[in-house]
């Protein structure tokens, strides 16, 4: 393939972008390399933090700035016949923690074929995208095709303040005892009051002891033919390590979905949510948060049956 020339992007075409475009992607290679989205705010500091571009006080201005690269990455996919995933995903609005609206439709070859009908799809779509640039093995290789040094990403612990201090890792149990009778009363009252989930979709009642691609089983599982739901229970006499196990295991789990899914393209939406009779700490609810991990506290009644 011949040298990339800029020229080709159609963003990349007033004197500004021209310049700041191609140095937004090794920033954002580097992002996609640290497995982790930044903001619009974040793009502009690192163009004046590593190039010295003077941070333009409108940020809706760096929209155009991730597009350039979109189109980039797409004419780059063109020519190599071969899908990259869209690199400007990664870059969200910093209320809403999302792309911004014309992610799709900027570089829309990657989307070719989902479904996109509702707001839901396009949302469970774009992580999908983001997911697929965390994981994709050769940004080195496209950042050599399209002329870019590669910045090396940030490694080990960072610097943060108090709201985003570390959280310990729980204590894992060494193999499992015999389930308990509350355990066994809760998965199932769960899968009887498929009511309790109104805010997570409208199912009849589900499953226990579902068989996951991984070999996983889950507690209780949900499918209504347009979305697929995890539940992981934990009953009161859990301890918080036990509980912020839960909190993984639903990560876990939500992933898992969500691969199942990808295989079989359907919309990537399967979620996971942790049920407990009891409410977690504030560090477990920190955990959560982090984690993007749903909960819900069900009556004590409900492992008693």
């Amino acid at each position: 393939m011949d040298k990339f020339e800029w020229s080709v992007v159609g963003f990349a075409q007033t004197p500004w972008r021209s310049t700041v475009i191609p140095d937004a992607l090794p920033i954002l290679i580097k992002w996609a390399q640290q497995g982790e989205p930044l903001t619009y705010t974040d793009l502009a500091q690192e163009l004046h933090g590593h190039y010295g571009h003077a941070i333009k006080p409108r940020k809706d201005l760096y929209g155009t700035v991730a597009g350039g690269v979109a189109q980039a990455i797409q004419w780059l996919s063109e020519q190599w016949q071969e899908p990259i995933p869209p690199l400007h995903t990664i870059v969200i609005n910093k209320t809403t923690k999302h792309p911004g609206e014309g992610a799709i439709t900027i570089a829309p070859a990657y989307f070719v074929g989902k479904k996109l009908d509702t707001e839901d799809d396009r949302r469970a779509h774009l992580r999908e995208a983001m997911e697929d640039v965390f994981t994709y093995p050769d940004w080195d290789r496209v950042a050599r095709a399209l002329g870019a040094t590669m910045l090396a990403p940030a490694a080990g612990e960072k610097t943060q303040g108090d709201r985003d201090r570390a959280i310990p890792l729980p204590k894992v149990q060494q193999g499992g005892g015999a389930e308990s009778d509350e355990h066994k009363a809760l998965k199932k009252w769960i899968a009887q009051h498929p009511e309790e989930l109104a805010d997570y979709g409208t199912f009849s009642a589900g499953t226990n002891e579902k068989l996951l691609s991984s070999g996983d089983r889950l507690d209780a599982y949900f499918d209504n033919g347009a979305q697929r739901l995890a539940v992981e229970v934990k009953t009161s006499q859990c301890t918080e390590d036990e509980l912020q196990r839960g909190v993984y295991q639903a990560v876990k789990y939500r992933a898992v979905l969500r691969a199942e899914q990808k295989a079989m393209r359907h919309v990537p939406n399967g979620e996971a949510l942790l049920m407990c009779t009891r409410a977690p700490s504030q560090e477990t609810r920190a955990l959560m948060k982090r984690l993007q991990v749903r909960f819900q506290q069900t009556p004590l009644e409900a492992e008693r049956d």
